[in-house]
């Protein structure tokens, strides 16, 4: 756990980030590399979400779950800036979008993670949560393995604007496809 957390602490001030301005909810599995941290444009915060999810696939075969986060950018006048996806798998397909209402931004999350199985899935569902006093919850539901960690929140003058994910690559036809494994979220004060 503690080479982990080097590693962690490591990538993120190479990339030029804080390590404190992540938020990270532990527990999860992580098979698998980080990929590199990808942010909204400078001056614009992520306003919603959207998950890359493989359906069950039916006894005797390997599930994957949660394949990619990606997340959408605005600024603070509502101009849309983009978009932003860290390390993506090839299975399933993009859900519909989550978003906060206009005028707030993301601001925490929390993530399904299955580490018990016997055919492993690692991340199967996101729930996000938007800033402003209404505590809005998105909640991506995915599928039914794992449990959900606990919740983690950017600090109170900060939302989200970026993200990391640990994801493993296919492990052929004869392994054990777990896809995203793990997320953290990079905060920015507005």
């Amino acid at each position: 756990m503690i080479h982990f957390l080097l590693v962690l602490l490591l990538a993120a001030a190479c990339r030029g980030y804080n390590p404190e301005d992540f938020i990270h909810a532990f527990g999860a599995t992580n098979y698998g590399f980080w990929g590199a941290t990808e942010a909204c444009k400078n001056g614009s915060y992520a306003y919603g979400f959207q998950l890359k999810l493989e359906a069950e696939q039916g006894a005797f075969t390997d599930d994957t779950s949660v394949n990619a986060i990606k997340l959408f950018c605005r600024d603070l006048a509502g101009v849309d800036t983009g978009e932003v996806t860290s390390s993506v798998m090839n299975f399933g397909s993009w859900n519909a979008p989550l978003t906060c209402h206009e005028g707030t931004f993301l601001r925490g999350y929390n993530l399904k993670s299955d580490g018990t199985s016997s055919d492993l899935t690692a991340a199967n569902a996101l729930r996000m949560w938007c800033s402003g006093p209404a505590d809005e919850e998105l909640d991506a539901a995915g599928n039914k393995w794992g449990a959900w960690l606990q919740r983690a929140d950017c600090q109170e003058d900060k939302v989200i604007c970026g993200l990391s994910t640990n994801v493993q690559e296919s492990q052929g036809s004869f392994g054990d496809d777990t896809a995203l494994n793990d997320v953290r979220f990079l905060c920015c004060a507005l």
